[in-house]
């Protein structure tokens, strides 16, 4: 009989294993809540920085300080359909940034700009990065999922021995540290997979 050809997987098909549940890629090393929190702090710095950037020319079309103190002119400029068509596409602009900010970051790079700073990178559950835009779509899609839970999905970074957040559970990934001698690989633990001791961020 003949053999059947082997099927190779594409590096951002979406498969998540036993190995991607229920311990780390062989010698990569989970990075914490002291790393990754201040990561996220970075992220969202640089994000709501450019959304302030990009509202600034609908906003200042408002006088502000007398619209407050005038209720009924605050609510006549808020309505107004011309500020409403532009705040809706600023909003759309926020949004769409949001996505590709992140998906970018993490499918294309293999790391924000604030994982970057402290080091980290996003593997998906065979050590590999970037992980493709798919995997990215389906990581942030999680997010989503990790932040409506009352931050319970974030909360598990914490609790888990694995520094694993909800949405790296259902996206297949982790984040690593990355190997300070390279730009690009990520840190690996000669003795086995090893958690920083330092709690669990995004």
């Amino acid at each position: 009989a003949l053999a059947r050809p082997s099927k190779e997987r594409r590096p951002d098909t979406i498969v998540i294993d036993r190995g991607a549940i229920d311990e780390a890629p062989e010698g990569l090393r989970p990075a914490g809540v002291v790393r990754r929190l201040p990561a996220t702090l970075v992220d969202m710095v640089i994000y709501c920085g450019v959304c302030a950037c990009l509202a600034y020319p609908v906003g200042r079309n408002i006088d502000w300080l007398t619209a407050l103190s005038d209720p009924e002119r605050l609510v006549d400029s808020l309505t107004d359909p011309s500020w409403v068509a532009h705040a809706a596409g600023i909003l759309g602009l926020w949004i769409a940034l949001w996505w590709c900010y992140f998906a970018v970051g993490w499918g294309l790079v293999g790391a924000t700009i604030g994982k970057r700073i402290f080091g980290l990178r996003i593997v998906d559950h065979q050590g590999r990065s970037p992980i493709g835009l798919s995997r990215a779509f389906l990581r942030l899609a999680a997010y989503s999922v990790s932040s409506v839970t009352l931050g319970m999905g974030h909360l598990l970074v914490v609790l888990r021995p694995d520094r694993r957040a909800l949405h790296d559970i259902l996206a297949g990934t982790w984040v690593v540290r990355r190997d300070p001698k390279t730009t690009g690989n990520v840190a690996h633990d000669d003795v086995g997979p090893s958690a920083d001791h330092d709690g669990g961020g995004s």
